[in-house]
């Protein structure tokens, strides 16, 4: 009886890595819903005007609210999208109020232009520092990256734990372990 005991509990590690390896993450049981690409934040174009209405046509069987949050310019209403309860976007309005100045894919049902998706991290990204820089405003001390291919997306990764200065991006060490906390994508308009 206590052989069979000892030959349990030494099975426990090995039953705990294996258990650990194969834990779906959030990113796999939520589908993506919207893409991000250079050209579009989900249905939402460069054309596209900034409107509650224009939002419940491109958006029909989801809720759209109104939100504070912060850019880089202060504290702005977004308007948001929300998908079975959960945010998605937040449009967020130039100045005057009729035109898109970014969109930010904010839920997990949002991938970027090379799949990345909130809550990954930098190295599982495929990211490179040489593409960052250190944010300031609501992105102190977190990596802003340009997404490979698309000059207009940003995503932004907080610092991987990294105790230092804000004001310096992390070192690739600990921005390896960075999670993607945003994707930003600002519309590109011809003219």
């Amino acid at each position: 009886m206590i052989r069979r005991y000892l030959a349990f509990f030494a099975l426990l590690p090995i039953l705990a890595a294996c258990v650990g390896e194969d834990q779906p993450s959030a990113t796999s049981i939520i589908p993506v819903s919207y893409t991000i690409t250079a050209q579009a934040a989900g249905p939402i174009t460069p054309e596209t005007p900034y409107s509650t209405a224009t939002l419940r046509k491109l958006f029909p069987e989801q809720r759209i609210d109104v939100i504070s949050t912060a850019d880089e310019d202060g504290v702005v209403d977004a308007l948001t999208v929300f998908s079975d309860g959960l945010q998605v976007m937040m449009v967020i309005p130039a100045r005057g109020g009729k035109t898109v100045k970014a969109v930010h894919g904010s839920g997990l049902a949002v991938a970027g232009p090379n799949g990345e998706r909130l809550g990954m991290s930098f190295r599982q990204a495929g990211m490179s520092r040489n593409d960052c820089t250190v944010g300031t405003g609501p992105w102190l001390g977190m990596a802003v990256c340009t997404a490979r291919g698309a000059s207009n997306i940003y995503l932004v990764f907080d610092n991987g734990g990294w105790n230092g200065s804000p004001n310096e991006l992390a070192p690739a060490s600990a921005l390896a372990d960075g999670k993607l906390q945003r994707i930003v994508w600002v519309p590109q308009r011809s003219g």
